[in-house]
């Protein structure tokens, strides 16, 4: 019995111990893509555009957290493109996006994916403001 109970002992110390440690960054890094393209429509010449490319974990957090978050959008859309955002998995797979921030800090985002251009996504003012700097600080 006291046997038994080491044992046991012994495997919840390990479990807790497993649990505590810092995760490998394979686990930190599971179910991010890769990376995330921003490229420039040249049709959309209102505004100043720069292509971005984010390879960074924190910035590839940020940028799908505020996708994860967005709202649909009732209606049907009538939008101008000021990005095509590329989203490539760890499989190579890529998913596109049309995707428009603008400059003004009081607007919200959109997000209309390119398989369904008839269903937006509205990004929140402050994710929004959030992405703006984000590809600000890549711009400068």
């Amino acid at each position: 019995m006291v046997r038994y109970i080491g044992v046991l002992l012994a495997v919840v110390i390990a479990s807790f111990i497993a649990g505590c440690s810092k995760p490998n960054e394979l686990n930190v890094e599971e179910g991010l893509p890769v990376r995330i393209t921003l490229t420039c429509n040249p049709n959309l010449a209102l505004e100043p555009c720069q292509d971005v490319e984010f390879d960074r974990s924190d910035e590839i957090r940020i940028v799908m957290e505020a996708i994860h978050k967005a709202e649909r959008m009732p209606g049907i859309l009538d939008y101008g493109t000021q990005y095509v955002m590329s989203i490539t998995d760890a499989d190579s797979s890529i998913t596109r996006y049309d995707f428009s921030l603008g400059m003004d800090p009081k607007m919200q985002g959109l997000l209309v994916n390119q398989e369904d251009t008839h269903t937006g996504y509205s990004i929140s003012l402050e994710d929004a403001n959030q992405l703006r700097r984000l590809i600000q600080r890549r711009t400068d």
